[in-house]
Parts: structure tokens; C-alpha cells; sequence
């Protein structure tokens, strides 16, 4: 019982965030919304006993791809006291997108199975599990995004010295 009121007070936290983080007109507190509604997320990986993604989730997406967010934010000098319109003309696209992506929400949820037993798998939570899988059957796909995230970082630094030296 305790774990459900948890689970939905979570679930609350993360939908009334990210509703702020989209609706909010200030580019920094939007910011910061997206990074309460990564705790929750995070929290809710608490709540279901993934210790290790909730670490992982608050030191990448938080720790790292939020506060550059907000660095590139307050860094960038024409962004920063501006207002984010909140209408662009598209209304009735966005209507007809938001009308379709909850026909397909609302019949999934009615074509689920909900009293169907869950299948026992291994547990996800197990820091060693993860890592013995990472170098033993995934070790080829493990050293393919490592060698991919290599180059892409040579790649900005090569980009990066360039545009130094040409002065911009």
C-alpha cells in the first residue's frame, strides 16, 4: 500500500513538472522543472528497487545534461530575460497531433491486459548483474557506443579548434 501512494505521488510530481518545464515562460525555470521531474523519475526507479539506475539517472540527466542546460542557458546572453512565446499559429496541428496521440494512448491502456501476471526476470537492480552482462554478452555493442561517443567527442574538439582559430 505504501509502495502504490509512493508510486502516484511520484507519478504526480513527474506530470506536474513537466507540465511547468513546457508551460513555464522563463527558459531557466523551465530548466529546473526538468530536472525535478528527472528526481522523480529517478524516484520512481527507487520505488521499483533499480538502485543503480536511480544513481545513474540522477548523475547523467541531472548532474550533467541539466546543469549544462542551464550553463548554456545563463552563458548565452540572448536567451537569458526573454520570454518564450507560447502560441506559434499551429493550433490546430498541434489539436490534431494531441487528438491521435491520445486515441492511441487511451486504446493501448484498453486493449492491456491488466490483471495478467508479470513474468519474473532476473533482477534489474543488481549493480554486479549489469556489469557482468555489460562485459560479457554485450560486450560487442558496450565497446561500439564507447568507440561512437570517442569520436563524437574528437569531433567537437576538432570543430571547437577550429572555430578558435579562425577567430570566431
Amino acid at each position: 500500500m505504501a509502495e502504490s501512494i509512493i508510486f502516484y505521488s511520484l507519478a504526480a510530481v513527474i506530470v506536474a513538472s513537466a507540465l511547468f518545464t513546457v508551460l513555464s515562460k522563463n527558459i531557466f525555470h523551465s530548466a529546473l522543472w526538468l530536472a525535478l521531474s528527472l528526481f522523480g523519475v529517478a524516484g520512481i526507479y527507487v520505488v521499483l528497487n533499480s538502485h543503480f539506475l536511480a544513481g545513474i539517472q540522477v548523475l547523467i540527466y541531472i548532474g550533467a545534461i541539466v546543469v549544462l542546460a542551464i550553463f548554456a542557458i545563463n552563458l548565452t546572453k540572448s536567451i537569458t530575460g526573454k520570454d518564450i512565446p507560447q502560441m506559434n499559429g499551429r493550433t490546430g496541428a498541434a489539436f490534431v497531433v494531441s487528438a491521435a496521440g491520445l486515441f492511441i494512448i487511451v486504446s493501448a491502456v484498453l486493449k492491456s491486459a491488466w490483471g495478467a501476471a508479470i513474468a519474473k526476470g532476473p533482477a534489474a537492480g543488481k549493480t554486479e548483474l549489469i556489469g557482468k552482462l555489460l562485459v560479457g554478452d554485450f560486450v560487442i555493442p558496450f565497446e561500439v557506443v564507447s568507440v561512437l561517443l570517442l569520436a563524437a567527442l574528437t569531433g567537437a574538439v576538432v570543430i571547437i579548434s577550429r572555430a578558435k582559430e579562425d577567430g570566431e
